[in-house]
């Protein structure tokens, strides 16, 4: 197939792109040239050089070449979306987006396991901490609304993926080497709240398949998926299973959530701090993409140890947040005496 990604050259995009290019689709992409490429050939690629929000430029992509499917990997905004429709609906028969579990997770109706069809729940109340990202969700909602339409309208066959966190080597999130440095420098982990809270993260390069596959069975038309692991993590069960692969057992302090939301290092501008505490059970459902795509994941025992070694071997830069790492040790230490000076206090 011939196929005009835009985007291409970020974390979940390249994989995909390596994976077009394996299964010998032409891939021409859409980008600004800014981003390095590491995970592909770019011989093997096409490149539009370009801003996606120009129209001109995008008419005359579509003027130059005709596609079979239309991948969007960095619409964030029902404009951005719409945008899309405008140039090429009706010009590329197939449209393939990139969503998220977000679109759920804005609501506080949450029905474990979650099931695609459960996208349209009443918004929560604005939470500014929602670990999924509050504003990322709604936005997201509306490029989905912006997209149906045009499926239901006959511009285009739309398809969706929504994943939950996306892990694995060039993650630009580096949340997993959050908790990998942390517990390689042997000081005590800080836990916010009881950490049983159970979610599921996702292995990129089973995404990326699952994004190729979706080209490959018709009945996926029209259709959005869950695509997550069928391992089922809280961030004790995840802790539990990095500290074996590691060799390490860390001593886990936890802490009260209305305490540690007040910490400065409770958030970071470098990206998310202590990543996958969801303060809430969130189980997405992965039956349809079982059925219609023959989904399955890769276990964490066989992905994960190829992640820790691009950090440790490849990365080699700080964690997020981890200039704070002192403070983070000095909190710990007042929050253990804290705690055996009020038991003490309980117990006389």
């Amino acid at each position: 197939m011939k196929v005009l990604m835009i985007g291409g050259t970020g974390f979940i995009s390249s994989n995909i792109v390596k994976k077009l290019i394996e299964e010998n689709h032409e891939v021409t992409l859409v980008t600004r040239g800014e981003s390095e490429i590491n995970l592909f050939d770019k011989g093997k690629v096409k490149f539009a050089y370009g801003d996606r929000h120009d129209k001109e430029f995008l008419n005359r992509i579509i003027d130059t070449d005709n596609f079979d499917v239309l991948f969007d990997m960095i619409a964030y905004t029902a404009d951005e979306s719409q945008t899309i429709i405008e140039v090429f609906g009706g010009k590329i028969p197939r449209l393939i987006h990139t969503s998220t579990i977000s679109v759920y997770m804005v609501s506080d109706v949450i029905k474990n396991p979650i099931l695609e069809e459960e996208d349209k729940h009443p918004l929560m109340k604005f939470w500014d901490r929602n670990p999924f990202g509050m504003q990322y969700g709604i936005d997201k909602r509306k490029c989905e609304d912006v997209l149906w339409k045009a499926h239901n309208d006959g511009k285009f066959e739309v398809s969706m993926i929504r994943a939950p966190y996306v892990c694995g080597p060039y993650d630009p999130m580096k949340r997993d080497y959050f908790w990998i440095q942390r517990i390689l420098d042997g000081s005590p982990l800080l836990i916010p709240g009881s950490g049983d809270y159970a979610s599921q993260h996702i292995f990129v390069e089973d995404l990326a398949e699952a994004f190729v596959d979706l080209l490959k069975y018709d009945v996926t038309k029209g259709k959005a998926y869950n695509i997550a692991s069928e391992e089922i993590f809280s961030l004790n069960d995840y802790l539990d299973a990095l500290c074996n692969l590691l060799g390490k057992n860390s001593e886990r302090v936890n802490v009260d959530l209305e305490a540690f939301e007040k910490l400065p290092f409770s958030v970071s501008p470098e990206g998310h701090a202590f990543p996958f505490n969801t303060y809430r059970t969130a189980i997405f459902s992965t039956d349809r993409a079982k059925k219609d795509l023959q989904f399955s994941s890769t276990p964490f025992e066989d992905w994960m140890p190829g992640t820790i070694d691009w950090y440790l071997n490849i990365y080699k830069k700080p964690s997020v947040g981890y200039g704070n790492r002192d403070n983070e040790i000095k909190f710990i230490e007042k929050w253990k005496k804290y705690k055996r000076e009020f038991l003490k206090k309980v117990i006389q």
